[in-house]
């Protein structure tokens, strides 16, 4: 009778250990052990629950049980904003460690000056930030209605006021958040220099085609004010500008010898044929 007791017992027990097993591996354990990588992005003013939540409909977790138990246990009371590398084969407390450390998956993206918006989507693409074709488009279809862009020639191109600087870039970030971050960075800058550029008698686009032309064919400060002096006198007198950079753009050939075919184009980019200011910087 004492044996048999002894027997129920360890089943009960057993039994009792299979359901607990099982009730934190359902609650803790990978949602999916053969899971890639991805990217989970958090909104800013996201609570807890909202992004526990998604990370159970977008299948990174098992339970919302779970996570919140998990999150709380591991001291997870403010999830920072931004896209975090998470993966299902993690399991929840490795989840929680992450968004706890408020790592996300940022690229530190240097935009160098004198680069075209080709070259911008160019480099996001290979940074895996931005699709360049999307980034292209976007720039081509660019809707804002700020003074600062109303003086373009070309309005469905922004070349030239996509900033040169240093980004902090989430990967996953919608392709016009990115193009508004350069914006803004360009209004911010160029905003102290407004009165300046009101003396001129000339529109903000004007001065950045011109920036643009001296930009390119000159690296040092000196030489970039006599580059500036020479295309001012061309101008004045209705000659030419004759600058290479602008028949470079044409063919996007930055590094081997201008061509005459290059030199023969008829863009309207093709400073070495035609009069006056090409359309963009």
């Amino acid at each position: 009778m004492k044996q048999k007791k002894v027997i129920i017992s360890s089943i009960i027990l057993g039994g009792l250990a299979i359901v607990l097993l099982g009730t934190y591996l359902w609650m803790f354990a990978p949602a999916n052990y053969k899971g890639e990588q991805y990217l989970f992005t958090v909104e800013n003013g996201q609570s807890i629950t909202r992004v526990i939540s998604s990370l159970q409909d977008q299948g990174f977790i098992r339970s919302v049980s779970g996570g919140r138990l998990a999150f709380w246990v591991s001291g997870v009371k403010v999830i920072q904003s931004g896209t975090y590398n998470i993966s299902p084969r993690m399991d929840v407390w490795q989840i929680a460690s992450t968004f706890r450390s408020g790592t996300s998956a940022v690229s530190n993206m240097v935009i160098p000056e004198g680069y075209t918006i080709q070259q911008i989507a160019d480099l996001l693409k290979k940074k895996g930030v931005a699709d360049s074709s999307e980034f292209i488009n976007t720039t081509k279809n660019w809707t804002s209605q700020d003074a600062f862009l109303q003086s373009r020639t070309k309005k469905d191109s922004l070349e030239g006021y996509l900033f040169p600087d240093t980004y902090r870039i989430n990967k996953g970030t919608p392709t016009k958040d990115i193009i508004s971050m350069m914006l803004n960075n360009f209004q911010r800058r160029i905003a102290p220099l407004q009165t300046q550029i009101d003396k001129s008698g000339r529109t903000l686009n004007q001065i950045l085609i011109l920036a643009s032309l001296v930009e390119e064919e000159a690296r040092t400060e000196v030489n970039r004010r006599l580059v500036a002096q020479v295309l001012l006198n061309r101008i004045a007198k209705g000659m030419r500008l004759d600058v290479d950079a602008t028949v470079r753009y044409i063919t996007g050939n930055w590094d081997n010898p201008i061509t005459k075919a290059d030199l023969n184009s008829n863009s309207p980019y093709n400073t070495r044929k035609f009069l006056g200011l090409p359309p963009t910087a």
